[in-house]
């Protein structure tokens, strides 16, 4: 029996490991390349443009990196809730915990 048609617990949680596993990926993936896209722009217009003083560009830079690490904690810490629950669900466990 193959796992692909094999309706075992072990089945069903390998599925639901492997579908989180790709979404975390791609969203990691989507994430860096928007935050470095951010990063650079921030670079260009407070040290290329000088748009903007250095020294105060500096917090530009500083902020905009700070939000970035608060919106990926967020992401990772809806992501674990979210694969927890999956997971006990495909177990057979309380989804409502």
């Amino acid at each position: 029996m193959s796992l692909a048609d094999d309706s075992s617990i072990s089945a069903r949680v390998a599925a639901v490991e492997t579908d989180y596993a790709a979404r975390f990926t791609r969203t990691l993936v989507g994430f860096a390349v928007v935050e470095g896209i951010l990063l650079a722009l921030a670079v260009v217009v407070v040290y290329v443009l000088e748009l903007v003083d250095p020294g105060a560009g500096m917090f530009i830079i500083v902020g905009v990196a700070l939000l970035g690490g608060l919106v990926l904690s967020t992401f990772l810490m809806t992501h674990m809730r979210g694969r927890a629950r999956a997971v006990a669900q495909a177990r057979g466990e309380n989804p409502l915990f």
